[in-house]
């Protein structure tokens, strides 16, 4: 009877064991499933705090691993109670190895009973997300002084504040850029090699590039946590997109051969990338461009002013 009563006792351990071990488990599997969805609203609701204040994060590092920490202590407490015990500690978040995600570090350690399960991740968070946009908040912080940027669909609309902004620097030709505009959350260009762009007649794929606002991988591009920081330039690997000058109206008119001539706004500008626009390292940083019409409407151009080093980046002429 001994005998058979310590069966069956051990055989209730392994049951409730084996039932622990599932539940600890499956609570580690939510927590690595759940933690970049949960960074990815971090991310975002940061980015909408720096485009509301027009005020840089001191550290976005720090800020958004505190931020991350403790929606994570609130989202753990769910778990815990009847005997378990459920803690994600964030270690680190810092740049990934690509430009368009954020890489966290963290702990999460899960026990229940006797059990204990601890693992370390290290998990990218995507700022790509067609259905869950992050934006981009270096232009606000750039142009908070200036009159201000505002928001308009899925673009950035700059009024008069990015002259002012290049004026106030001693930019030459800052004219051009009353009216532009650039993309307000972050897309990854499918065009990919970059070349592609000026691979097709009459620029189709650079067109539909500046369209959809596309970003692309840059080595002088500023990254997104920087971004946070209202740095134009940092020495992490980042991103890029075109600022896009307003079009320009065509006049057209004979002259006394009968030719017919085009006049046009100034041929050279800043370059309309955005980290030239907002270098920070002086006026020299931000160099001039030369026009590149990239599309006609039949009474307006469309352009960029782009350097010769962009152009063979994008497959472009240069000049």
């Amino acid at each position: 009877m001994t005998v058979l009563v310590d069966m069956t006792v051990d055989q209730t351990n392994i049951q409730q064991d084996t039932l622990n071990s599932q539940d600890v488990i499956g609570v580690t599997t939510d927590l690595e499933a759940n933690l970049p969805l949960i960074g990815r609203e971090v991310l975002r609701d940061k980015s909408l705090e720096v485009i509301h204040s027009g005020k840089p994060l001191s550290n976005s590092r720090r800020e958004v691993k505190e931020e991350l920490q403790n929606r994570m202590n609130n989202f753990c407490s769910r778990f815990n109670g009847n005997g378990m015990l459920v803690e994600c500690k964030i270690l680190k978040v810092d740049n990934g190895f690509d430009p368009f995600c954020v890489e966290v570090k963290s702990r999460c350690t899960v026990s229940k009973g006797t059990l204990k399960h601890q693992v370390n991740l290290t998990q990218n968070i995507s700022l790509v997300n067609g259905s869950f946009p992050i934006y981009d908040p270096l232009p606000f912080i750039k142009c908070r002084n200036y009159g201000g940027a505002t928001i308009k669909g899925d673009r950035i609309y700059y009024g008069s504040s990015l002259e002012k902004y290049l004026k106030s620097r001693g930019v030459e030709n800052f004219e051009a850029y009353e009216n532009a505009t650039s993309a307000l959350s972050i897309k990854k260009c499918p065009y990919d090699p970059y070349t592609l762009h000026g691979d097709t007649d009459e620029l189709v794929n650079l067109k539909n590039c500046i369209d959809n606002g596309f970003y692309h991988e840059s080595n002088d591009g500023s990254c997104f946590l920087c971004r946070l920081e209202g740095k134009g330039t940092c020495p992490h690997n980042g991103i890029e997109t075109f600022i896009t000058p307003a079009p320009c109206v065509n006049t057209l008119f004979s002259n006394l051969s009968g030719n017919v001539l085009m006049l046009n706004n100034s041929s050279t500008a800043p370059s309309s990338v955005d980290h030239v626009i907002f270098n920070d390292t002086g006026s020299n940083g931000t160099y001039s461009g030369c026009r590149l019409i990239y599309f006609n409407n039949g009474t307006h151009n469309f352009q960029l002013y782009l350097d010769n080093a962009h152009r063979q980046k994008y497959g472009l002429p240069t000049f």
